[in-house]
């Protein structure tokens, strides 16, 4: 996929009363800047207080009201 495409997830977890979700990935420079923009519109993070966090990536499962999801993602850059 080249730079700037879009990607659509599905995803698959055993903690929701469904087989699978399909969620939009959001792929962010500023982390905390857009996790605070979807929280502020409703959003709650599906890891209540924590993020997905490894060297490569800081991440977390974005909810809104409706149920629609977006899976939110910075991809962690050596500068």
């Amino acid at each position: 996929m080249p730079a700037n495409g879009f990607y659509v997830d599905i995803s698959q977890s055993d903690r929701l009363p469904v087989d699978c979700i399909e969620a939009i990935r959001m792929n962010v420079d500023e982390f905390d800047e857009a996790f605070q923009l979807l929280t502020a519109r409703g959003f709650r993070n599906f890891y209540g207080d924590h993020t997905v966090e490894n060297p490569s990536s800081k991440s977390a499962v974005m909810i809104a009201p409706s149920g629609f999801v977006i899976n939110l993602v910075q991809h962690i850059r050596e500068r």
